[in-house]
């Protein structure tokens, strides 16, 4: 006796049809998200220079691309201070923010850290240097022979 063979039924092709659909959306959005993040730029920028003068901060800093940067912050030693400028792609600049409430002993070394817009964040290293306000320190500066 043979015996007939059953297909499948229209609501077991729904099934499976809704279940391609559901791994197929997601592998495409985990593709869509991870190209788009790939293909906009991320934000670059190299810091050339730190120094602490007296209470000047001086950063010297340059802008690789893929994009324009936006400074928001610099923060040092534990403390925040707000500097709102932009560098263009391949741009170099001197970025001078007065801080206060920082004391540090010429020689030694603080971290800090530049903060874009975006919330990017930059290490740094600042060196202390001696102030240079308040004159210099003896000698004349001659060529000390006297006859």
């Amino acid at each position: 006796m043979p015996t007939k063979l059953k297909g499948m039924t229209s609501l077991e092709i729904a099934i499976i049809v809704a279940i391609v659909l559901i791994i197929a959306v997601a592998v495409g959005w985990y593709l869509y998200t991870t190209f788009i993040a790939a293909a906009g730029g991320q934000p670059r920028l190299n810091i050339v220079s730190a120094e602490l003068v007296g209470n000047e901060l001086r950063l010297v800093v340059i802008n690789p691309g893929p994009v324009d940067v936006e400074i928001r912050q610099i923060e040092i030693a534990g403390r925040v201070f707000d500097r709102l400028q932009t560098i263009s792609v391949g741009g170099r600049a001197d970025v001078t923010v007065t801080v206060t409430g920082v004391t540090a002993v010429p020689g030694t070394m603080l971290p800090g850290r530049v903060i874009l817009s975006g919330g990017q964040s930059f290490p740094f290293s600042a060196v202390v240097k001696p102030s240079t306000s308040g004159g210099g320190s003896g000698g004349g500066g001659g060529s000390g022979s006297s006859s």
